[in-house]
């Protein structure tokens, strides 16, 4: 399987699509009650071969249509099934891991497949803030090790299938570790808004600005505000989720990509991480949620 992993993907995000295709098409119904209705009155000659014809491709749409759902559900459940030992044929080049030639690229829609069911928004690649997964390949934009990154991008999307199939998976268990924390969730809102590296003083201001009230109410406030970003720098967590350099603090790409899968799986119907970000009281809600 992971031999023609990039081909077997394609083929069934191309099926995935076709899928969607055939159940947004909701005016063949009425085409076909038209084209029904005329072949009732005894038309002939060449327009009724037309009209049978295209009636007769109408008919099977419809029919597929029927168990279009159905059929949706088993496709979006292989291709997560295939995504979660998510294993690309590639080349390497520097910082650019290239598709192998012996194999297909990973096509767009792929890409826009995969989105869809991990965030409900199709997107023609993925992009994270070291690097872009692309129909073109990996395109590592970092000084680190691009082995390094490529083993967070892969990793990242192995885990994301796999949280979507409701297996045991590292995303779920970060997200867990953060709900015992509250501060951490104020810390990392205040870093995915900024979208900039803060510093300590930064961070404790917005803070302050966006949360005045609640902080009124709590003793220690900007003590708990620091102990929570060094829980968040710290080791343990498999991957960076906020890295220091030079005194400034800054979500790193896989930080803000669990910030986005879990916030968007939550419940947040405009699906918006700046707005998610921005709601000091939303993120009390989902400590709440995984207290209980």
């Amino acid at each position: 399987m992971r031999e023609n992993f990039n081909e077997r993907a394609n083929a069934l995000a191309m099926e995935y699509w076709r899928l969607k295709h055939l159940l947004s098409k909701k005016d063949d119904e009425e085409r076909l009650e038209e084209i029904e209705r005329l072949l009732e009155r005894g038309i002939s000659g060449k327009l009724r071969e037309r009209l049978e014809a295209e009636a007769r491709v109408l008919r099977k749409d419809r029919e597929e249509r029927m168990n279009a759902m159905k059929n949706l559900e088993i496709i979006s459940g292989e291709l997560l099934e295939l995504t979660a030992e998510f294993a690309p044929n590639l080349d390497f080049n520097g910082n650019f891991f290239p598709y192998d030639s012996e194999h297909d690229q990973l096509s767009e829609d792929f890409f826009r497949a995969i989105t869809d069911i991990f965030f409900g928004n199709p997107l023609r690649r993925i992009e994270l803030r070291d690097a872009v997964f692309s129909s073109e390949g990996i395109k590592v934009n970092s000084d680190e090790s691009p082995l390094r990154v490529l083993d967070r991008v892969i990793s990242l999307i192995q885990e994301t299938a796999k949280k979507k199939m409701g297996m045991q998976n590292l995303i779920d268990d970060i997200w867990r570790r953060l709900s015992q924390n509250e501060y951490a969730f104020i810390v990392l809102s205040v870093l995915v808004s900024a979208g900039r590296a803060l510093s300590k003083e930064e961070i404790k201001e917005i803070s302050c600005r966006r949360d005045s009230e609640y902080k009124e109410l709590v003793k220690d406030y900007d003590k708990k505000l620091m102990a929570a970003l060094s829980f968040l720098v710290s080791d343990g967590w498999g991957h960076d989720i906020v890295r220091e350099n030079g005194g400034k603090y800054e979500i790193t790409g896989f930080g803000e990509w669990i910030w986005k899968v879990c916030n968007s799986e939550r419940g947040k119907r405009n699906r918006n991480s700046q707005n998610n970000a921005d709601s000091m009281s939303s993120m009390r809600r989902i400590v709440r949620f995984f207290r209980r």
